[in-house]
C-alpha cells in the first residue's frame, strides 16, 4: 500500500457548512452505503490511480547507438556514459511532481542495466564503472532516498539472446524477473512490453522468430514471482495485468473512458482508449508518452522537446480523462536529463500547481434533493478536498442534480469531478450549467463531451462568471457517488504555432489559441548580418525556393509569453513530379499536413519523386498518416537515388508512435530521382498509406 498524503481541514467549518446544505433529502432515504456496482478496484488500484503522474526512463545501448529499437548486435562496450547522474534524474523528476520512476532495465536489444547472471550482455561488460556498475541498484536507492516509488520495465523480447523463441529462453526471462524483484526493494509497477518476436541478431543467427506471447513467456508463473515480494504491485502487459495500455503513445485517453476492460471482447487494441462499460474486470488505463518524439535520446530531437502547453494538454487528456500519466524522460549521452527537458518538466508542474491551487467551490454551499441521509453522505463532503469522503444519491436513482452557490461571483474556466470509485464507476453522462449574479442558468460550452467521470475528469472551457454552478448527472449505472467537485481559474498557457509549407510553396502558420496575434520572421542565412524583423501574420505566405528558416510566435491579450516555433524548410516540392499518382494525391503528399493522407493504388509498392534537376540530398522525411487508427504505415523500406540503393531499414515502433521519421543518408548524395520502396507495412496491411514526404 502506498503512502498517500491527504489534505485535511478543520472539522468545525465542515459541520457548519454541512448543517446549512442538506437540502430536502427524503426522511426515508437509506442511511447505509450504496451497494457496489461491479467490478470495483482493489485498494492497491485506488492508491495507484491517486499517484496520477510518474516518469519513464529510457536509457541503454540505444542511447549511444542513436536507435529506438536495437537489433541486439552492438557491443556492450558501447554503453559508456561519462557521468550518469541518477541524483539529477530523481531530484529533477521529484521537482516536476512525479510520484515514481519506472526504469527500462532491459529493452528489446537484450542489454541489461544490472549485472545479471543470465547473460554477458550487460553493464558488467561495459566500461561504465569498470564493469562494476549496477544502474538498477543506483536508481532504486536514489528513489528511496528522495521518497519516490520505483518500478521496472523488462522487455520479454530479447533480440540478442540465442535461445529466444525456444523453450530455454523462458528460464532466462524468469530468472531475470526473480533477480529484479528480490534484489532491489519494493516495486510499485512492473512492465511487460507488448513488442514480441521479429527479426533480431539472436546470438548470430540473424533471423526472424515468432512466438505466441500468451503462452510462451508463462506470465502466470512470472506473476507469482512479482507478487511474492510486492503484493500490491501494478502489472502492465502480459496475461495477468492489473492496469491496461491506453491504446496509443500520443498522450491521450478517450473523452469517454471506463476503467473496466476485457481483452477477450476486444476487436482492436485501440478500444483500450475508451474502456468497456460492460466488462467484468477493473483495469484502469495508463497513458504512456515521451517528452520527445522518440523514447530514447537523440541529439537531432533537441529542438523537439514538448512545450509546456503541450504537456499541460496531455495532463488534461490523460489524468483529466480517468487515466494515469507515465511520462518518458530520455537520458542523454552524458547520463543526465537534458537541461531543456528539465526546464519544461518543472515549468509544466509549476503551471499545474498554480492552476489547481484555489478551488472556487471550497466555501460554496451545496443543495440537492437527491441525498441519502446520515453523516457519511453529507453534501459538504463533495467539496472538502478529502478523496476518502463522498456524497451519495438515494437508491433506485440514476440521475442527480447538485447546485453550488458561491460566496461571491467568481471567474472560472475549469471544473474537476471525481467519483468515489471504491464503489465502482457509475456516471455515463452529465451536464454543467452556470449562472452569474444577475441571470438564469445556461449551459457551459465545454471543449470535451460530458460523458464518463471515473477517478478524475477535468473539463475546460472559456472563462465564465459564476455565482451558481449546477451539475446534473443525466445517466448513471446506479446511485451517483461523488467524492469531489471543484472549480478553478487556470492561467492561460499558449502552444507554439504550427508551420507548414505546401506543394505550391505557400506557408501557413496556425494556432489553437482564440483571438491570438501571430507573427513571423525570416532568419537570415549564416554570414548575413541583416537583423531579424518580426511581422504580423495575416494569411498564407508565398515563399518559393530551397532551404530557409522561419520563426513564428503567438500571443494573446491575456498572455504575452510568445512561445516560438522554428521551421526549417527543405527543398521546394512545387516542381517535383510523382509518376503514378494523381495531381490531387501529389498535392496531399507534399502539403506538410499529415492529416491529408495518400493511399497508394493497389499493387503499387513504391513512390517515385522526380526532382527535375540534380540536387544534393541528405535525408527523406516520412510522416505517417496522422488520422486515428490508420492501417498501412510503412515499417521497412529501401531508398534508391538515380537507381542506386542508398539506404534500407525499419521505422521502429511506428505502429504505436506514428511520428515523422527521417531516412538519414549520412553524407550528401547527388541525384534527381528518388524512389522509396515499401518492403513491409505494419501488420502486413495490404494498403500503403502516407501522410507526407519532404526532402532535405
Amino acid at each position: 500500500m502506498y503512502h498517500i498524503i491527504m489534505m485535511r481541514k478543520l472539522l468545525s467549518p465542515i459541520l457548519g457548512l454541512c448543517a446549512l446544505t442538506l437540502g430536502s433529502a427524503s426522511i426515508s432515504a437509506q442511511t447505509s452505503a450504496p451497494e457496489p456496482i461491479l467490478p470495483i478496484p482493489t485498494q492497491a488500484q485506488i492508491d495507484w490511480q491517486r499517484l496520477e503522474t510518474y516518469a519513464f526512463i529510457h536509457f541503454g545501448l540505444n542511447t549511444f547507438n542513436d536507435l529506438e529499437w536495437g537489433y541486439g548486435n552492438t557491443p556492450a562496450t558501447t554503453f559508456a556514459p561519462p557521468i550518469l547522474d541518477v541524483e539529477q534524474w530523481v531530484t529533477t523528476l521529484k521537482r516536476a511532481g512525479m510520484k515514481g520512476i519506472i526504469l527500462t532495465a532491459k529493452h528489446h536489444d537484450g542489454f541489461c542495466l544490472w549485472p545479471t547472471k543470465t547473460t554477458e550482455y550487460s553493464v558488467k561488460n561495459s566500461p561504465w564503472k569498470g564493469g562494476k556498475g549496477d544502474l538498477v541498484k543506483d536508481l532504486s536507492e536514489a528513489c528511496r532516498r528522495h521518497g519516490l516509488l520505483f518500478g521496472i520495465y523488462l522487455s520479454p523480447w530479447d533480440r540478442n539472446n540465442a535461445q529466444y523463441g525456444f523453450p530455454e529462453y523462458q528460464k532466462t526471462f524468469h530468472e531475470q524477473i526473480r533477480e529484479l524483484t528480490t534484489n532491489y526493494g519494493k516495486l510499485f509497477e512492473y512492465w511487460f512490453d507488448g513488442a514480441n518476436g521479429g527479426t533480431g541478431w539472436y546470438g548470430g543467427a540473424d533471423s526472424a522468430r515468432k512466438i505466441d506471447p500468451l503462452t510462451y513467456y508463462d506470465y502466470e508463473g512470472a506473476t507469482k514471482m512479482l507478487l511474492k515480494n510486492n503484493k500490491d504491485i501494478m502489472i502492465f502487459g502480459g496475461t495477468t495485468h492489473t492496469i491496461r495500455w491506453i491504446g496509443n503513445e500520443r498522450g491521450w485517453a478517450g473523452e469517454t473512458n471506463w476503467a473496466m476492460y476485457d481483452e477477450s471482447k476486444q476487436k482492436h487494441y485501440t478500444q483500450a482508449q475508451w474502456g468497456m462499460e460492460t466488462a467484468d474486470k477493473w483495469c484502469p488505463g495508463e497513458v504512456d508518452v515521451s517528452i520527445r518524439p522518440g523514447w530514447f535520446y537523440h541529439h537531432r530531437e533537441d529542438h523537439q522537446v514538448r512545450s509546456v502547453a503541450n504537456l499541460v494538454n496531455i495532463y488534461y487528456e490523460s489524468v483529466g480523462r480517468n487515466a494515469n500519466l507515465l511520462l518518458n524522460c530520455p537520458i542523454n549521452l552524458e547520463g543526465k536529463i537534458s537541461a531543456t527537458d528539465s526546464a519544461r518538466l518543472i515549468a509544466w508542474h509549476d503551471h499545474l500547481q498554480k492552476a489547481f491551487r484555489h478551488n472556487k467551490l471550497r466555501k460554496a454551499s451545496v443543495h440537492t434533493n437527491d441525498s441519502r441521509t446520515g453523516k457519511t453522505f453529507r453534501t459538504c463532503h463533495i467539496n472538502d478536498g478529502n478523496p476518502d469522503t463522498y456524497w451519495a444519491a438515494k437508491d433506485g436513482t440514476t440521475t442527480a442534480t447538485l447546485t453550488f452557490t458561491l460566496p461571491k461571483e467568481e471567474l472560472i474556466n475549469n471544473i474537476a469531478l471525481q467519483e468515489h470509485i471504491a464503489l465502482g464507476q457509475r456516471v455515463r453522462s452529465f451536464r454543467l450549467e452556470v449562472a452569474g449574479s444577475k441571470g438564469d442558468f445556461h449551459p457551459i460550452e465545454t471543449r470535451d463531451t460530458l460523458t464518463t467521470i471515473g477517478y478524475k475528469r477535468l473539463i475546460r472551457f472559456s472563462a465564465v462568471h459564476a455565482k451558481r454552478l449546477r451539475l446534473t448527472v443525466t445517466d448513471a449505472r446506479g446511485p451517483v457517488c461523488l467524492s469531489e467537485v471543484a472549480a478553478y481559474l487556470a492561467p492561460e498557457v499558449l502552444e507554439a504555432p504550427t508551420v507548414r509549407r505546401d506543394s505550391r510553396d505557400s506557408v501557413y502558420i496556425t494556432t489553437t489559441a482564440a483571438n491570438a496575434h501571430l507573427e513571423y520572421a525570416l532568419i537570415p542565412t549564416e554570414g548575413n548580418k541583416q537583423q531579424v524583423t518580426w511581422r504580423p501574420y495575416q494569411g498564407a505566405l508565398y515563399l518559393p525556393g530551397d532551404h530557409f528558416t522561419l520563426k513564428a510566435r503567438v500571443s494573446t491579450a491575456a498572455n504575452s509569453d510568445r512561445p516560438e516555433t522554428t521551421y526549417e524548410a527543405g527543398y521546394s516540392l512545387a516542381r517535383v513530379q510523382t509518376p503514378g499518382l494523381s495531381e490531387v494525391e501529389r498535392t496531399h503528399l507534399f502539403d506538410g499536413n499529415g492529416y491529408t493522407q495518400v493511399v497508394l493504388p493497389k499493387g503499387m509498392r513504391s513512390v517515385t519523386l522526380e526532382l527535375g534537376e540534380t540536387k544534393g540530398i541528405h535525408r527523406l522525411v516520412y510522416t505517417p498518416s496522422q488520422l486515428r487508427d490508420v492501417r498501412g504505415h510503412i515499417q521497412r523500406y529501401e531508398l534508391y537515388i538515380d537507381g542506386h540503393k542508398v539506404a534500407e531499414g525499419e521505422f521502429s515502433n511506428i505502429k504505436h508512435n506514428p511520428i515523422p521519421v527521417a531516412i538519414e543518408l549520412g553524407k550528401e548524395v547527388q541525384g534527381k530521382t528518388l524512389r522509396l520502396v515499401v518492403t513491409k507495412t505494419v501488420d502486413d496491411a495490404a494498403e500503403i498509406v502516407l501522410g507526407d514526404l519532404s526532402i532535405n
